[in-house]
């Protein structure tokens, strides 16, 4: 009873939150999804040394600051790698580079008046859909007003 109280403080303040479990059931522990922020620095600290790069992202997921072995930290980090997977799995490129996050990133400042370095990977990509819904929504209308404007002038 005392864990689910907990596990509603956090999903309250941080939205969705992961358990992540040792193989052995003997570790457990909660984790946010990463900010968009923490997403990038984990990705220029990949290129370097992909093994601190992952130990930096359970870090800074990681919601209890216990001391875990590196095992477990770098398979919750892998674990944590593989959800911002699935959330991205919607986007033409499965493995965007640094400059496509950046667009992304205007789009939803654009259409939705937030500051998208500070969401979290799911919620960034959630609303990157919709931010691309609306766009080709609106291109659509303008293609439709340009072809009754072209209609209406030249049936004369």
């Amino acid at each position: 009873m005392q864990d689910e109280i907990y596990l509603q403080k956090l999903k309250e303040k941080y939205g969705t939150v992961l358990k992540l479990t040792s193989d052995d059931q003997l570790t457990t522990t909660f984790c946010r999804k990463p900010s968009f922020t923490s997403f990038l620095n984990y990705q220029n600290k990949y290129k370097d040394n992909p093994h601190e790069a992952i130990l930096f992202l359970f870090q800074e997921c990681v919601l209890d600051k216990e001391n875990y072995d590196d095992e477990f930290m770098l398979s919750a980090g892998n674990s944590i790698v593989a959800m911002i997977k699935k959330d991205s799995e919607f986007v033409i490129d499965a493995t965007p580079q640094k400059d496509e996050f950046k667009k992304s990133a205007a789009l939803i400042r654009y259409a939705f008046q937030v500051d998208p370095y500070q969401l979290s990977m799911d919620e960034f990509y959630k609303l990157l859909e919709e931010a691309l819904w609306l766009q080709k929504h609106n291109e659509k209308r303008m293609e439709n007003t340009l072809m009754t404007a072209f209609a209406q002038t030249f049936s004369n």
